[in-house]
């Protein structure tokens, strides 16, 4: 059975946080490919501070290029209207077929909010969640949240990763909002491209 893994977020910008998760989900979970997903219209995000979708999207062609297990999709993007996950894999399940298991990538904030979103248990029957955990986040709220009676039976479809790299893209939009580096934060490729389109100013 083939295994794709889903990386899904607004990539506001893509950074060395996401990239590293990439590699450490597609190592432990012996992934045959991984597949960015940049967010259309984010339902849970105040508009103003997400840069065009274009630019996102291109940032992320950036950062994966030369990678061929690594590809990006515009699939969000085209929609009309808010980016629902449950959308996006219903129409990910149609394409690659039952013999296709799919892997849903995200950090540890989002999949503490997932009651929120739309038809969150239904997610569960399309793919499972790989959560990756930054060093000092708390997992309090994680722990007490598959505890909860709705998750509690599909707790073996989430697996938690331990990060090594502390990185998150609000510091990286507020580094450069008062001018500071974010050359530690970022892939090259992506600092030349934030300069060179003034983004985040």
């Amino acid at each position: 059975m083939k295994r794709i893994g889903i990386m899904g977020g607004t990539f506001n910008p893509v950074h060395k946080g996401h990239l590293a998760l990439a590699r450490a989900a597609q190592a432990e979970f012996a992934l045959d490919k991984l597949i960015f997903i940049p967010t259309g219209t984010p339902p849970h995000k105040a508009l103003g501070t997400v840069v065009d979708k274009e630019h996102r999207l291109n940032m992320v062609q950036l950062a994966i290029k030369g990678q061929p297990d690594y590809a990006v999709s515009r699939i969000e993007l085209d929609r009309p209207g808010y980016s629902y996950a449950i959308d996006t894999f219903r129409a990910l399940k149609k394409k690659f077929g039952q013999k296709t298991k799919l892997f849903y990538i995200m950090g540890l904030d989002s999949i503490n909010e997932i009651l929120e979103w739309r038809k969150p248990l239904e997610l569960f029957k399309l793919c499972e969640f790989i959560v990756g955990a930054r060093p000092g986040t708390k997992i309090r709220t994680f722990r007490r949240l598959v505890k909860f009676p709705p998750l509690r039976k599909e707790v073996d479809k989430i697996h938690l990763m331990e990060l090594k790299e502390n990185v998150s893209a609000s510091e990286i939009r507020q580094r450069l909002k008062v001018g500071k580096s974010v050359s530690l934060l970022v892939p090259k490729v992506i600092e030349n491209y934030i300069k060179k389109n003034r983004l985040y100013k």
